[in-house]
């Protein structure tokens, strides 16, 4: 039989909540699996524990009930790794005492990890809740690091590292876990269908003066240990900054010059044990954060327990491809990860039929549906094929050169029904990409931009499409009622879409990124596809104005104000920057020592 070992570390912890820990860790799985159940209490007092010993130890789920108390708060770290050295199972689960998971999620989690190569050593679960921001790999689903709060270590790369670092607390340790595993050649990976519910905040954006503590020393700590001696003092000079900061909690900036020197009398330790950067790993420092973030950290999830099939209605990824199999495996494989559970794929390729292989690698991952053209069809026309094969009352599209994150098609389906409306969108990054193998789909991506984060305006639409076409998910109905793309159009046929949807009906916007759009990074290749949107931008317009709409004075009056309040829209784009400057011999030659200088600094850090 299959053998976990599942590590909790309470202090004071609420014995409500550990109760639904443990009855959602004893939900019967298939095939079994023999849990062993590790507890560290660090309470001063033994109360909290010994309400919930007996049941636990009489639970006849667990193989075995491990509880050792210390009598003073050895910290997280230490916590775990008191309990690891008890344990001999090959997975060690840590898991915090308020969280619970959902039905399932222990199975998938474990399940992944079984499949997965040795290199990869640790799975995180998803927080809901609130997912935690960071900026995972839609793909792969490889993440830079992985949370303390639930994940799944492969324990003889948890042992060989020497687990959690007891210098660090609080806040931090994870991360430090994390690039330790990552120096060794680890990967991590992120498990979204595999859900836990984390009530680590009473209310949204709760600060905690704990947390803000711990992330500063933290921050410090990894600078030493990861970073360049310019990262070092800039960490410090960031501390400056908040001892200076007006106070967000009393006691802050005393709170936070004890921080500090806590900090500088740890420094030995940090700095005698630093850690090399390699081919795989690079440590990441983004202000007190350690990768680039997403819009929408507080963004509410809900749990799918005890909710029934009918809350979740049937929702089509619609795909249109041309001969580009690799690019279509990916963007396959970010729809396979959805969280959302009620999700068909429909994949329809225009003039040939060169993604059936790929098609057939994700039979029994994805409800899927493949329609070839056999003739050259055209984009718009491919697109309303694959409105016309689809069967779900909510339709998005996916380009097969974009990619999804995993939550995608909930948040847009929850959005909508929630607003009412008949159409929802999120933010979505503008990613640079520079392509190094077109035919293997092997790219670097240069930069990602959130480009687009405006609220719905219809007068704002109209002026210029800020909705990316895998960002949209709309109702069944408004095809049913405005048709689909206009098939001469080959180009801003989403905007001319759009405009058409929103004729009377407002989109909910949801104010978290969910999705990435690729761009060339090359100056050449921008300029081109740039070229040939503002040829098609005219005729766009154009056709706009054939649209009728009715509405009153005061309608248009909040329209109007709506609008003005928006940020301004006419700015001066990565693209419109490129044509000036190819248009410039001199300014062109400048331009061409821009990657040697970035690839030459990156050398340096």
């Amino acid at each position: 039989m299959r053998a976990v070992d599942v590590s909790i570390v309470t202090y004071d912890s609420d014995p409500a909540l550990l109760r639904q820990l443990f009855a959602s860790l004893a939900e019967p799985i298939t095939p079994p699996i023999a849990l062993t159940i590790l507890i560290q209490d660090n309470s001063p007092r033994s109360d909290a524990i010994d309400s919930v010993r007996a049941e636990l130890e009489g639970n006849a789920a667990f193989a075995r009930v491990d509880i050792q108390r210390t009598g003073e708060n050895l910290g997280f770290g230490r916590g775990h790794n008191a309990n690891a050295a008890r344990g001999k199972a090959p997975w060690f689960f840590v898991i915090n005492p308020d969280c619970a998971l959902e039905p399932g999620a222990l199975a998938m989690l474990l399940e992944t990890a079984e499949r997965d190569a040795p290199e990869t050593v640790a799975w995180e679960m998803r927080q809901i809740p609130y997912e935690h921001p960071k900026a995972y790999d839609p793909v792969t689903l490889e993440t830079p690091w992985a949370s303390g709060a639930a994940t799944l270590f492969r324990r003889s790369a948890y042992d060989a590292v020497g687990g959690f670092d007891p210098a660090i607390f609080l806040y931090g340790e994870d991360v430090d876990l994390s690039w330790r595993l990552r120096a060794r050649g680890g990967k991590l990976r992120y498990v979204p269908r595999a859900a836990v519910v984390h009530r680590t905040y009473v209310v949204k954006a709760e600060v905690k003066p704990r947390q803000a503590y711990g992330a500063v020393f933290a921050g410090l700590a990894l600078r030493a240990r990861y970073g360049s001696f310019m990262q070092v003092i800039q960490g410090f000079a960031m501390l400056a900054a908040e001892i200076l900061a007006p106070q967000s909690f009393q006691g802050r900036t005393w709170g936070m010059l004890a921080t500090g020197a806590r900090a500088l009398r740890r420094m030995p330790h940090f700095l005698g044990s630093r850690v090399r950067s390699t081919q795989s790993f690079r440590p990441v420092f983004n202000g007190w954060s350690y990768e680039q973030r997403r819009d929408g950290a507080f963004h509410e999830f809900r749990s799918r327990r005890g909710r029934p099939a009918s809350d979740f209605p049937l929702a089509s990824i619609l795909v249109r491809t041309r001969e580009r199999p690799a690019w279509l495996r990916q963007a396959l494989a970010t729809c396979a990860a959805q969280t959302y559970p009620n999700v068909e794929v429909v994949v329809v390729e225009d003039g040939s039929e060169s993604a059936r292989p790929v098609i057939e690698e994700f039979t029994g991952k994805l409800k899927l549906r493949y329609h070839p053209t056999g003739a050259r069809v055209g984009r718009s026309r491919a697109g309303n094929i694959a409105i016309e094969q689809s069967r779900g009352e909510w339709l998005t599209f996916l380009d097969d050169d974009d990619v999804l994150f995993a939550d995608h098609v909930e948040v847009l389906v929850e959005a909508a029904r929630e607003a009412k409306t008949r159409g929802a969108y999120a933010f979505a990054w503008e990613t640079l990409t520079k392509t190094i193998d077109a035919e293997r789909a092997i790219y670097e991506e240069t930069r990602c931009v959130p480009r687009h984060r405006r609220g719905f305006d219809r007068l704002g639409l109209w002026h210029q499409n800020y909705l990316p076409i895998q960002a949209v998910l709309f109702h069944r109905s408004l095809w049913e009622r405005y048709g689909g793309f206009a098939e001469d159009m080959d180009q801003l046929e989403d905007w001319n879409l759009w405009t058409r949807y929103t004729i009377e009906d407002d989109f909910a916007c949801v104010e978290k990124t969910t999705s990435k759009y690729r761009v060339p990074d090359d100056p050449r290749e921008a300029a081109a596809r740039q070229a040939k949107l503002d040829a098609a931008y005219a005729s766009a317009v154009e056709r706009q104005r054939q649209l009728q709409l009715t509405l009153s004075p005061r309608e248009i009056a909040l329209m109007a104000e709506r609008f003005t309040s928006e940020p301004p829209m006419v700015h001066a784009s990565r693209n419109a920057v490129r044509r000036i400057v190819n248009r410039s011999p001199l300014l062109a030659r400048v331009a061409s020592w821009r990657a040697p200088t970035r690839a030459w600094l990156r050398g340096r850090r």
